[in-house]
């Protein structure tokens, strides 16, 4: 079983993690288009394995497979990450350094750092642990997580030791990744289980959800007792992880129909909790219900993919098609367009709420729902060719920030095209051309965006990126776009024969993209 990993890490030390790249970003980082720094995200699937040699790739599997080549820089091997690690505590210049090194010895699996990451989480004297600088006990936490990372390969009995005694830290946020980190080393014996356990039922500083993931991923069923404790907890996220958990366990279905409710709550983290319990429970009914939730794209269309797989392919790996309904949720998925979302009754009413740099400032929220608020505000107000000073003030806001927002990206390039901005043409095509495989989400924002410009001299691109792509996103989405913008079927006829069961059937479909207008 495959759990989509949330880093346990605080959300102020990834804030400084990316302040750092950014400040190292000329050095240490490649480009994305115009020389715009990546502001990297630290919730990745590198866990992902490899396909099977005779499955198609998931979109995780490729993204794992890009992420290290993207993430890495040649300015910190491993002898120089374990070198920040050895030195003396408080003593750096810049102290987001170590939290770096902890991080980059991820990559280096090996016995020689394995080593460095215990020796310097021992250096600790956990019974005063609020005598170190902040930044050394986060990256403590980080140098869990990165040995974790190994899988156990090396040294095992001295890792699972130093994660059996992390279960006890006085650090609540280091038991989180202790916990996470026994799942992730395959500790499945009797011993670390029932320490889960017990940190489930009695550390109240603990966040649950991590350990409720945990048993799960073990199949530890002697913990149904402890889990079913949770599935009406207070806290949603909770609630939702402990439902999940109860229905594989228990094979109980039915503990997952309040988790489709909450899709639809005003909090962002207990939606992206629930589209994750969604995932591992596979929970086929909550399908149109996650398509439509106001959630980023990455995070529904790999929901979606997985539920696809199992309603639709089940074990048999037999050839089917999409019926027409179907074919027309993953449609408007890919599509994508704000008016299709379900954003909870949200509407803005007043003249300030409606006004432009509010709304082009709030698509760069980390909050989809406020961005896709926010651009289906602006198409309501200003889509059109005479509304283009919108456009143009839209496509300078982005240029002006000098590195490249992970969240504002995909929403300026839709906002772009529900516009119908149609300078923004050039600047669309390079995107949808040119971005790392790691942002294939952005990508997939970027040809969608171009459909909606009306310029077919994009087709032969879209072809051509369509075809080259191991992506089922953006094979749909060149699809998609190519096809609404007079292609006459090329990239339609070469689908039908594609590796990729989704994307065949989709060609094979007899239903066009009509459906979309509006």
């Amino acid at each position: 079983m495959t759990i989509a990993y949330v880093s346990p890490i605080p959300h102020a030390a990834q804030s400084r993690f990316r302040r750092w790249q950014q400040r190292h970003a000329a050095r240490n980082f490649s480009v994305v288009g115009r020389n715009r720094r990546a502001s990297l995200s630290m919730k990745q699937g590198e866990a992902a394995g490899p396909p099977s040699p005779t499955s198609t790739p998931t979109t995780d599997q490729i993204f794992a497979k890009n992420a290290g080549r993207d993430l890495f820089f040649n300015a910190l091997d491993e002898a120089k990450a374990i070198s920040l690690l050895d030195a003396e505590l408080g003593s750096l210049s810049a102290a987001d350094d170590r939290f770096i090194a902890a991080e980059r010895l991820k990559f280096f699996p090996t016995a020689t750092a394995a080593d460095a990451i215990i020796r310097f989480v021992r250096r600790f004297d956990t019974s005063k642990l609020d005598s170190y600088v902040l930044e050394d006990r986060v990256a403590r936490r980080k140098a869990v997580e990165s040995l974790a990372r190994h899988k156990g390969v090396h040294h095992r009995s001295r890792v699972l030791e130093l994660l059996f005694s992390c279960l006890s830290d006085p650090d609540p946020y280091m038991v989180e990744v202790a916990i996470w980190a026994l799942a992730e080393v395959d500790a499945q014996d009797e011993r670390a289980l029932q320490s889960v356990t017990s940190v489930l039922s009695a550390d109240s500083r603990v966040a649950k959800r991590v350990a409720i993931h945990t048993l799960l991923r073990a199949n530890h069923t002697p913990a149904l007792p402890a889990l079913r404790q949770f599935v009406d907890d207070n806290d949603l996220a909770t609630a939702s992880a402990a439902r999940a958990a109860c229905s594989v366990l228990a094979s109980d279905e039915e503990a997952m129909q309040p988790v489709i409710q909450f899709l639809r709550s005003p909090v962002l983290n207990v939606r992206r909790a629930a589209i994750e319990d969604i995932t591992l429970s596979r929970y086929v009914p909550a399908l149109d219900a996650i398509c439509k939730c106001p959630n980023s794209l990455v995070l529904r269309a790999r929901t979606a993919r997985v539920l696809l797989e199992k309603g639709l392919r089940g074990d048999t790996r037999a050839e089917q098609s999409l019926d027409e309904e179907t074919a027309r949720l993953v449609d408007h998925l890919i599509w994508d367009n704000p008016v299709h979302l379900d954003l909870l009754g949200m509407t803005k009413d007043t003249r300030k709420a409606r006004a432009p740099d509010r709304n082009i400032r709030q698509l760069y929220k980390n909050d989809a729902l406020e961005a896709y608020l926010a651009c289906r505000t602006l198409v309501e107000d200003f889509r059109g060719n005479e509304n283009d000073h919108i456009g143009s003030q839209l496509l300078k806001s982005y240029n002006d920030l000098g590195y490249f927002d992970y969240f504002g990206a995909y929403h300026v390039y839709k906002t772009l095209g529900w516009l119908k901005y149609a300078p923004a043409y050039s600047f669309l095509l390079e995107n949808a051309t040119n971005l790392p495989p790691r942002f294939f989400n952005h990508q997939a924002g970027a040809i969608t965006a171009l459909a909606e410009l009306g310029n077919g001299d994009a087709i032969d691109t879209l072809i051509e990126v369509g075809k080259k792509s191991d992506i089922w996103e953006l094979k749909y989405a060149c699809l998609i776009s190519s096809e609404r913008l007079g292609d006459s079927g090329r990239l339609r006829e070469a689908f039908k024969s594609d590796a990729d069961w989704l994307i065949r059937s989709r060609a094979k479909c007899g239903l066009d993209f009509s459906h979309l207008d509006g």
